[in-house]
């Protein structure tokens, strides 16, 4: 790969958009959690409505071979690094409390930001690793909110051996389970085997628990009113912020502004609020004259969770999904966004990845 840096670059040299880097950009990555190939408007989905990414599409440039990992931990890795998975040694999904993780010495593309003076924060779905050691916190970001690792590894996941008089709650991931005609499997969501989530699932703020078993209905507005205030408060830059959202991964939650109101489902409302929040982050960049200083990237870890029916996405025309090195299993949405400097209206079928985004990042930061 390596084409991603290329692209942008040929692109600003040809439309003579910028001479220099003399202003070290802002960064904003967006990271959507199993969300398929097909799931947003400019990418062909017939029932979700994405107009905020999709006229970030329009006012920038659209990768349709973007590439990232079959699934959540090995993709971050790939993101945070710009090294394969493998070569990280992070080839898997750590489980709660697991040493395992991404090792502190390994340099993240926060930690090479800010050495060329950029503030950082990561917000949302960490999954590299839980133990204080491995947090973002320790591995060059500035602030951390967010969870640790996926919002199903909890004592709600409908896996949980039955207890007596449960709480609404657990009935409720019980009966969307079965609805859905799926319930998560493989080594460690089968219970009879010893595996499940026996504990709290952790909000975190830095490397401190402040909430157990957040709601997570309100996990994406929290998450976007937290995105906000850092670049309010750091607008003059630069700046790097890395947007992990906890959707669409299953269980799937929404808030009730936008409960019920896709065509497509429940899967359809959580999309609909991730759009909502990259139309907010858009929103404000503008209203603090710092949008055409911003480079903002939109893309997914990994295609969509298929076994969940009508709770997982869809990877449009390609075939399979996440867990898969089948093409919907590891080509996800690539859209990149900076007026002033990436001319809009632009498609590409260049191959480019997830790998691509911090040596691309570090260049045009000059780091």
């Amino acid at each position: 790969m390596r084409s991603l840096k290329r692209v942008l670059c040929l692109i600003i040299l040809l439309t003579g958009c910028v001479t220099s880097h003399s202003a070290s950009p802002n960064v904003i990555v967006i990271f959507a959690d199993d969300q398929g190939y097909g799931d947003l408007g400019c990418y062909g989905s017939p029932n979700i409505e994405t107009p905020n990414i999709d006229r970030m599409a329009a006012e920038g440039i659209r990768f349709t071979s973007f590439y990232a990992a079959p699934f959540c931990g090995p993709s971050r890795a790939q993101l945070m690094t710009g090294s394969y998975h493998a070569r990280v040694s992070h080839s898997f999904n750590p489980s709660p409390g697991s040493m395992n993780g991404l090792h502190p010495n390994e340099v993240t593309i926060a930690e090479v930001l800010k050495t060329v003076g950029y503030r950082t924060m990561h917000i949302g779905k960490w999954h590299l690793g839980d133990e204080e050691p491995l947090l973002p916190t320790n591995q060059g970001f500035d602030d951390y909110l967010g969870l640790p690792f996926s919002n199903d590894m909890w004592p709600y996941h409908p896996k949980m051996p039955p207890r007596d008089n449960e709480d609404a709650l657990m009935k409720q991931m019980r009966a969307r389970a079965a609805y859905t005609g799926f319930a998560g499997q493989g080594s460690y969501y089968d219970v009879a085997s010893g595996g499940g989530f026996p504990e709290p699932l952790p909000l975190m703020r830095g490397t401190k628990v402040i909430e157990l078993n957040p709601d997570q209905t309100q996990l994406t507005e929290r998450y976007t009113e937290a995105a906000l205030d850092f670049i309010r408060t750091n607008r003059a830059g630069p700046f790097f912020l890395y947007v992990a959202h906890a959707m669409p991964h299953v269980p799937l939650f929404v808030s009730e502004r936008f409960r019920g109101k896709s065509s497509r489902g429940l899967y359809g409302d959580v999309m609909m609020e991730i759009d909502w929040s990259c139309g907010e982050i858009l929103k404000q960049l503008k209203a603090l004259g710092i949008e055409e200083n911003t480079l903002v990237i939109y893309t997914s870890d990994n295609g969509p969770w298929l076994q969940y029916g009508i709770d997982g996405g869809s990877a449009g025309p390609l075939r399979a999904g996440k867990g898969s090195v089948w093409e919907g299993g590891v080509r996800v949405p690539g859209i990149f966004h900076w007026p002033g400097h990436i001319p809009g209206g632009r498609r590409t079928d260049a191959i480019a990845g997830t790998l691509d985004i911090l040596p691309t990042v570090a260049h045009l930061a000059g780091a």
